[in-house]
């Protein structure tokens, strides 16, 4: 392995500990103060909608596509706009807004888990039991939330930081592991 190849893969190493910590870091941040979670969420989301919407405008404006084309992206593209600045405009409504779709999504889930189990005689008893039991805490979840958003928000953000110290002891583990980065080259 040449220099080069060990300095990159040193640097690839170090960039996995450090985002690895930042990520646990936040994770931990979020559990100590939820309302944080919930904000990064609300600008997450504000951001991509902005982002998305510039992107469609600047497709739009270009001539490649045809003026049926054109027109769709612009108009897309101005009410992901309009949408990215209403949840900076409004923030607690696009906090109920991700609730909502939370226990929509966590009824859907359920509902399907339930009839899997139900249906699928290819599985073994125990997997149809399995699939019905995390079907019926979906949807009891899912009623949950619907009933007091306060507790799908409190979910939510648990969620979030839950996902963020997966990602973050990932992250770490990947850089503390790694042995050497060797790049693939066509012969």
């Amino acid at each position: 392995m040449t220099a080069n190849e060990t300095n990159f893969s040193k640097g690839i190493r170090i960039s996995q500990i450090v985002l690895g910590a930042i990520a646990i870091i936040l994770s931990i941040a979020i559990l100590v103060n939820p309302g944080l979670g919930i904000a990064t969420l609300i600008f997450l989301l504000s951001v991509t909608l902005l982002v998305v919407g510039i992107e469609r405008v600047a497709v739009g404006v270009f001539p490649h596509l045809t003026k049926s084309s054109r027109l769709g992206n612009i108009v897309l593209g101005v009410l992901a706009i309009g949408l990215g600045i209403a949840v900076i405009a409004f923030p607690l409504l696009a906090t109920i807004f991700l609730v909502s779709l939370l226990a929509v999504g966590l009824l859907f889930v359920g509902i399907a888990r339930i009839i899997h189990g139900i249906v699928d005689k290819k599985i073994s008893k125990w997997s149809r039991i399995f699939l019905i039991a995390v079907g019926i805490l979906s949807l009891a979840v899912s009623f949950i939330v619907f009933a007091s958003p306060i507790f799908g928000v409190i979910l939510l953000t648990l969620i979030l930081a839950i996902n963020l110290l997966i990602i973050g002891i990932e992250s770490i583990s990947h850089g503390v592991s790694s042995r050497r980065y060797v790049a693939t080259t066509a012969p």
